[in-house]
């Protein structure tokens, strides 16, 4: 992996660029961070970064034209924009030290001659000379400043510049005209900023206006002289002394600052739910006081894009920004140790949503950037495998013992097939076997049994899923290339993604069709909990509320739709506590009860005692009160639609695979059947420890009280069984536990 192919991801998140109205501002100046200062009542601190970035902070506050205010975010709102030069002559007349720092530097010994005292010439003096290099000024006329003696209030221009030059060692040489460059042959470099009107000595015509260079290598013009206004003559001082450093030291000149272009004032926010506020009035003649100034301040937006921060749990808890987190995935995947890895954590906790892309302005997809960071874990090897373990198992059930086609009927291809998915008749064999009778009576329906390969892409593991997706695409050759009847978002969008050239429809949008189709009213009210993966599939979302709306229930939108309910990426096993308030933050979207057409939504929202009923039990009248099968009745549920339909479709009677402990019977309380489902530890994976450790005498017995500890070690995971005998194929389970690590036993 190369650094370029992580952080394209996040190459147009704009978080942490300058805001609309630095980017008008001829100095750059970081106005978020002044006036958060300023804000604060923080005089000194604001004073010291204005006078680093404006250079002569009394006369730009005084004579700026404020360009920033016509970009300034607050008249998006209707408001007037920040008074931004009253605030900073604010700042200069409260800050109790205006005195210049001296920085300790080793002096220079490359000599530099400026030609014109007046604002540009003296800008550039001055910051070439703090960094202790050799400075001459030439002054034709008799005094500094230029263009401003002529302004009525110089006298207070003359003592800012006074301070300003008071740290450092400028030599000044007025009454001092130069006619030829010869004059000037003893500088390593020149600035010629004679002013307007001034003497261009030949060089215009090869002047570059971005650098400031000449013909001459070490001859480099600006100001006034080359049409540049009051305010851009002082920052191109501060800029051309960044590239005359860069020329002294390497011969050659280049920028070193960042480069803005002042047509692009950045980017623009909505700013929702900001409260208007209307720009603060002076009590005196002479500006702000104290408070006004920072009650002024604090009108100040502080424009940045910060929305997947704030809006996404996920990043919110890890706070780290897109830019960053791009960095790290390329670092993680240099890095040859899991506790040289910075990122394993967030990686895994990301539900893969695409919540953050759909919010953010640029749309930068910080999941896709994690996906491509399991992918890439996941093809060196250092993925954490225990993280998946349950759900590849699951996908490899769903794909083999529970799947089944029928490829051709009496040798016809079929033009629509039901594609159900691999939950929603583990949730309910009834979703399934109505569904597609229904279909069946009006349209030409086979069905695949299959699951669409969410866990293998959730994982990283794009060699599995390659080799998933193409025995689905053979089994949809096979059957003709029908069109799929989908009842789950998430199929449908891996469908879509991977296998664009099979064609789709919902089936909520076809059950919505049905004329005689009257759901079951449930609610008065409700809300229709749209999952993530439903997400611009606006035919499966309008029919669901079409029936929601048959069955006479009144429906209110969420403000945010399409959030994860927390199931999405298996980050549940990854980050417990996150995914625990994600599930609460989701069921505490609304008070209304929700309806779903998610099965695992519905599960998340069930085991938070949400009142919630999927659409189906609308369409069909299903006991709303249904309880949320265990782990290991959703395989069984799933195996029994394979043979109901394997017998009606096929008329072949499906068995099973048979295991020798499949006829165990087991005693779970409720309580700990909650807890095994909440840990992903299933019945038959405690039935074969059980049977394991019985058949091989390999347990602990606590003879005090006769239970017994025994384990099953699979390929990343090892299981943990107390236990006692009931009867001889009865056992009362006290408790398990698993975890990812193995051992082996001493001979």
């Amino acid at each position: 992996m190369k650094m370029e192919d992580a952080t394209r991801f996040a190459e147009k998140c704009f978080n942490g660029e300058p805001a609309s109205c630095s980017y008008a501002c001829p100095f750059h100046l970081d106005i978020r961070t002044f006036l958060d200062k300023a804000g604060k009542g923080r005089w000194t601190a604001a004073y010291k970064q204005l006078a680093n970035s404006v250079v002569f902070p009394a006369v730009v506050s005084m004579l700026c034209e404020q360009p920033c205010r016509e970009c300034c975010q607050r008249t998006v709102l209707g408001d007037e924009a920040i008074a931004i030069r009253d605030i900073e002559a604010s700042v200069l007349r409260y800050a109790k030290n205006r005195k210049p720092e001296a920085y300790f530097i080793s002096p220079k010994s490359q000599k530099i001659a400026v030609v014109g005292a007046g604002v540009a010439g003296l800008s550039c003096a001055l910051n070439l000379s703090q960094k202790k290099y050799l400075v001459t000024v030439y002054e034709k006329g008799g005094q500094w400043g230029g263009r401003l003696r002529e302004h009525p209030r110089f006298e207070e221009f003359d003592e800012e510049l006074r301070l300003r030059f008071s740290a450092v060692d400028v030599d000044f040489i007025y009454n001092s005209e130069i006619k030829s460059m010869k004059e000037l042959d003893v500088f390593d470099a020149v600035y010629i900023a004679s002013g307007r009107d001034g003497n261009f000595f030949g060089l215009f015509d090869s002047w570059d206006s971005r650098l400031l260079t000449t013909a001459d290598p070490k001859v480099f013009m600006g100001g006034e002289l080359c049409g540049a206004s009051l305010m851009e003559a002082i920052a191109q001082g501060t800029e051309l002394s960044k590239t005359m450093e860069v020329f002294l030291q390497t011969g050659k000149a280049s920028a070193t600052h960042d480069h803005y272009d002042k047509r692009d004032c950045g980017h623009y926010l909505k700013h929702e739910g900001v409260v208007p506020a209307p720009l603060v009035q002076a009590s005196a003649d002479d500006g702000y006081t104290e408070e006004e100034a920072k009650q002024e301040a604090a009108r100040c937006l502080m424009c940045d894009c910060e929305l997947c921060l704030t809006e996404c749990e996920m990043l919110k808890r890890f706070k780290k920004k897109p830019h960053r987190i791009a960095v790290e995935v390329f670092t993680d995947s240099q890095s040859v140790s899991l506790a040289g890895r910075s990122l394993t954590r967030e990686t895994y906790s990301c539900n893969i949503c695409g919540y953050c892309k759909s919010i953010c302005p640029e749309s930068v997809d910080m999941g896709e950037l994690l996906q491509f960071s399991r992918a890439a874990r996941n093809s060196a090897g250092i993925q954490p495998s225990a993280l998946h373990d349950f759900w590849l198992r699951e996908m490899d059930f769903a794909s083999g013992e529970g799947a089944f086609a029928l490829e051709q009927r009496d040798g016809n291809a079929w033009k629509y097939v039901f594609f159900p998915g691999c939950q929603l008749g583990a949730a309910n064999p009834e979703y399934v076997l109505d569904s597609y009778e229904i279909l069946t009576q009006k349209r030409d329906t086979g069905i695949i049994l299959n699951c669409c390969g969410a866990p293998a892409y959730w994982v990283g593991d794009e060699k599995r899923l390659a080799l998933h997706m193409d025995r689905l695409k053979q089994t949809w050759n096979h059957m003709g290339k029908p069109v799929l009847i989908f009842a789950c978002a998430t199929c449908e969008s891996m469908i879509q993604k991977f296998l664009p050239e099979i064609g789709g429809v919902s089936l909520y949008e076809l059950l919505s069709e049905e004329i005689d189709m009257i759901p079951t009213s449930r609610y008065q009210k409700a809300a229709v909990f749209d999952p993530c993966s439903a997400r611009k599939d606006n035919a499966m979302e309008h029919g669901v509320r079409k029936l929601a709306r048959k069955a006479g229930i009144e429906l209110r939108e969420l403000k945010d739709r399409n959030r994860c309910c927390g199931y999405g990426g298996h980050m549940k096993v990854a980050n417990p506590s996150l995914y625990e308030e994600i599930a609460d933050n989701r069921a505490k979207a609304a008070e209304e009860p929700y309806i779903v057409y998610c099965v695992n939504c519905r599960e998340v929202f069930a085991s938070r005692e949400k009142d919630c009923t999927h659409v189906l039990d609308l369409v069909f009248d299903y006991d709303r009160e249904s309880r949320i099968p265990s782990l290991q009745e959703k395989r069984e549920n799933s195996l029994n639609v394979k043979k109901e339909l394997m017998k009606k479709i096929a008329g072949i009677d499906f068995t099973p695979e048979v295991h020798p402990w499949d006829e165990m019977k087991l005693m779970i309380g409720n309580e700990l059947q909650k807890s095994l489902d909440q840990k992903l530890i299933s019945a038959f994976d405690i039935k074969e420890a059980v049977w394991q450790a019985e058949d091989t005498g390999d347990r602990f017995i606590d003879e005090s009280d006769g239970t017994n500890l025994c384990c099953l070690m699979r390929d990343v995971m090892t299981y943990w069984v107390q236990y006692k005998r009931i009867k001889a194929d009865t056992f009362e389970i006290i408790s398990a536990y698993s975890h990812r690590m193995r051992f082996h036993r001493e001979e």
